[in-house]
């Protein structure tokens, strides 16, 4: 487990009534938010954190892959456990970092498998993980311990299937001045429609980022089914010519 690392962070939250939908139960997107709030915790008491980043060296985590693969969705005013810790890195541009949430009793809920990018926020460039951030592997659980990692690319749904068509708000960027983490897959879910979102639930989710975007961007979502029962999505992230993210989902009927 990634607690046999000094690295480990762990986190309790109760499941907040805005976190949740319709079901009663937490959304992905504030999934996400729940993870990157317990990650935030973990880098900055390890000294790493992005606002750390930003005054020190003008750097940014930026996140590249995430892979969910969920169980239960905990429901309002459950307390759960976030376990964390940085789980690898790799040729001095990539660091990995995995999630594990338990409920009361300690059964899981969910894992999340996560990779991370450095961005100078002036340039917009990625940067090298500097070697003070590197040095860090030393201290890392067994690899045993670690989750498989996220990585390759996903492909984008063929022409067709469902759209819709958003503009980036204000409220929708992060201190990176740039659209957040959670709402590309919050976007991405949007044409599979009302219908379809109450009867299933995720089993999965894995979502591959490639760009930003920025205030006032007009984006396209779109969602298409691999299966006839549409229990395996796959989802993409336009602005206009370009391919912002992509994202396959597995889903079980209510």
């Amino acid at each position: 487990m990634i607690t046999d690392s000094v690295l480990h962070e762990k986190v309790e939250f109760s499941i907040p009534a805005f976190a949740v939908g319709p079901g009663g139960r937490l959304t992905p997107a504030y999934l996400i938010r729940l993870l990157q709030e317990a990650a935030m915790i973990n880098t900055v008491r390890l000294k790493i954190s992005s606002p750390e980043l930003m005054a020190e060296m003008g750097l940014s985590w930026v996140l590249r892959r995430q892979r969910i693969n969920i169980t239960r969705l905990p429901a309002m005013g459950t307390r759960v456990i976030v376990i964390t810790a940085p789980s690898g890195f790799e040729r001095r541009l990539q660091t990995f970092r995995d999630f594990h949430v338990l409920d009361e009793e300690g059964n899981t809920l969910l894992t999340a498998a996560t990779q991370w990018l450095l961005m100078d926020v002036t340039s917009r460039r990625l940067k090298p993980i500097p070697p003070h951030i590197a040095a860090l592997e030393a201290d890392l659980a067994p690899a045993a311990a670690h989750l498989d990692r996220p990585l390759g690319k996903i492909k984008p749904p063929e022409a067709g299937g469902q759209t819709r068509e958003f503009t980036v708000a204000y409220h929708q960027l992060d201190f990176n001045d740039h659209l957040t983490n959670p709402v590309f897959p919050e976007l991405m879910l949007e044409p599979l429609g009302g219908h379809f979102l109450k009867r299933h639930t995720p089993t999965l989710l894995e979502v591959d980022y490639r760009l930003e975007a920025r205030f006032g961007d007009p984006l396209v979502a779109q969602a298409s089914a691999l299966t006839s029962n549409g229990l395996l999505q796959r989802h993409a992230l336009r602005r206009e010519g370009d391919l912002l993210a992509t994202m396959e989902s597995h889903w079980r009927v209510n």
